[in-house]
């Protein structure tokens, strides 16, 4: 897991300008201290899945979302994913925003670059698995994006057992704890032709977060 400093400062608002000289200091230093701490964990699992215009079915499960199976399109199996960095990241965040709360946000916004990278570099070790089998894996694609419905994280922290295995759990509103966690489909096609990028499947367009500047 490593510190891509382009998204934290992305995260903070650093669109198109440059970052001031402390911040990158502040963001630097947090992240040292956070790469010493966490324990980021993972969970997933495989399976064969058909895809419509307009569903996703998966092992029984029908997933009514265009977006999705759009993005999946191509796909004979998909895995289910889950990962976080863990309770540490949540709460040494709290502690830093209850002594600064500007360093609080660069904390924050640390920890949102981390998970990412985390969740990239599983990928990567789930890509090169597949591709010995002549296999390429599609972007990840989280609940929540698109019309792809938040309630869909019932269904596969249900498959995933996500709160035993990496200790994750899903609130009233369907939100995770700890915080700094992500769940996500990802699509195992036979070509390596996928063009898309996670911000190109939300149609959140005004987005302050979103890649490839709002376009």
């Amino acid at each position: 897991m490593k510190l891509k400093l382009k998204e934290v400062l992305r995260y903070l608002g650093f669109r198109g300008r440059p970052a001031d000289a402390e911040t990158v200091r502040t963001a630097e230093e947090i992240a040292e201290d956070f790469l010493h701490i966490l324990t980021p964990k993972c969970v997933y699992k495989r399976y064969a899945v058909e895809v419509t215009d307009h569903t996703v079915t998966l092992d029984g499960w029908r997933i009514e979302s265009e977006k999705l199976a759009h993005h999946l399109r191509g796909c004979k199996a998909a895995y289910l994913f889950a990962a976080t960095l863990g309770v540490q990241a949540d709460r040494r965040i709290r502690q830093i925003a209850a002594r600064s709360m500007s360093r609080g946000t660069v904390a924050n916004a640390v920890c949102s670059a981390l998970i990412e990278s985390y969740c990239d570099e599983m990928q990567a070790e789930l890509a090169e698995r597949e591709l010995r089998e002549g296999l390429y894996l599609r972007p990840r694609f989280s609940p929540g994006y698109g019309d792809f419905a938040l309630e869909s994280q019932r269904e596969i922290f249900a498959r995933l057992e996500c709160e035993k295995r990496i200790g994750v759990a899903l609130t009233d509103t369907l939100l995770m704890t700890p915080v700094k966690s992500v769940s996500a489909v990802i699509g195992v096609a036979d070509t390596a032709d996928c063009t898309y990028r996670r911000c190109q499947n939300c149609t959140k367009t005004d987005c302050a977060f979103r890649e490839g500047g709002g376009a």
